[in-house]
């Protein structure tokens, strides 16, 4: 059964509309966090974003750099990504 990935539409703060597939949704330390990946990214990394819910149906940046990592670690965690 091939899995379906579900993507969302942001606005960036120039007012550009950017498509993300939506990687994983998940609990960690008692919030949730959406890990994204744009879909039109043509470099050679990766580059994921997470977001966490902050209610009503918003997602918001994580400014602390130690928890995005731990959080990072955890989405890594779950899908058994290597470094």
């Amino acid at each position: 059964m091939e899995e379906t990935i579900k993507s969302i539409i942001l606005i960036d703060e120039n007012e550009n509309e950017i498509e993300f597939d939506i990687m994983d949704e998940f609990e960690f330390e008692g919030e949730k966090y959406t890990v994204l990946l744009p879909v039109d990214d043509d470099s050679d990394d990766l580059e994921f974003v997470i977001l966490r819910d902050a209610g009503d149906g918003a997602l918001a940046g994580i400014d602390d750099g130690d928890l995005l990592d731990r959080v990072f670690a955890r989405y890594k965690k779950r899908h058994e990504f290597e470094d």
